[in-house]
């Protein structure tokens, strides 16, 4: 005699949640170029951290004064559970660079990092040799990161859910 067996489901439950994790991790990886797009941590050393602040400008480079108390606060601000959303349609003219370089209103961070680093994210934003962070100023109540490779400041921004670490250490080491 035969049994009758009852149809199993965990079987093909699991092969189609495996499926459906791998097309997400696809998608993703392809669209951001970044295979490790869902790790959470960003730990980057810059090269030069810049504030351009009321029209002057400080420069901090590994070993200086104030480097490592920047760095650490960007990596913690750059890290995936602070990346709250992104902007598709905001972006960077002239003038708004210019306010940024030589406002009297204007506070903001430049980063730079050789070789590019990736701030790894679902939302698409590629690797960047430059990133600018402005803390006053034009766009500043959007809290965005905007990215830049070779020289071209690319449309759209991340958007950081909280920058206070940034602002924190920005203050702490302006005179």
């Amino acid at each position: 005699m035969l049994e009758e067996r009852a149809p199993r489901l965990r079987e093909p439950l699991i092969v189609l949640i495996a499926l459906a994790l791998g097309l997400v991790w696809g998608v993703n990886a392809l669209t951001n170029r970044d295979p490790f797009w869902f790790w959470p941590w960003f730990n980057q050393p810059a090269v030069e951290i810049r504030i351009t602040a009321a029209g002057r400008e400080y420069v901090f480079t590994p070993g200086m004064p104030g480097y490592e108390r920047l760095n650490e606060a960007l990596n913690r601000i750059l890290s995936g559970p602070n990346i709250e959303g992104y902007e598709p349609q905001i972006g960077l003219s002239e003038a708004t660079l210019s306010e940024y370089r030589q406002g009297m209103g204007a506070l903001t961070v430049w980063a730079r990092y050789d070789p590019p680093a990736q701030i790894h994210t679902a939302y698409f934003f590629p690797k960047a040799d430059l990133l600018i962070i402005p803390l006053k100023g034009p766009h500043a109540e959007l809290r965005p990161v905007f990215g830049a490779l070779r020289g071209v400041i690319r449309l759209g921004a991340l958007r950081l859910r909280d920058r206070r670490a940034l602002e924190e250490a920005v203050q702490e080491v302006l005179p």
